[in-house]
């Protein structure tokens, strides 16, 4: 429960566009943008707030 609050509040954050482009999701209705690790959990990175970004597929 508490990964689906995260990933509500990046994509608030974000405003629901993707954090690298600004595409909004609402240009690609049939993509859902995910919400990924700006440095990998491999690298050093952790799951807070502040690590995540809305990425589109590009």
């Amino acid at each position: 429960m508490v990964l689906v609050t995260v990933r509500r509040l990046v994509r608030e954050r974000a405003g629901s566009c993707c954090e690298y482009c600004r595409t909004r999701q609402s240009d690609e209705p049939f993509i859902t943008y995910q919400t990924e690790h700006v440095i990998a959990i491999q690298h050093g990175g952790s799951d807070d707030e502040s690590n995540l970004a809305l990425a589109c597929t590009r």
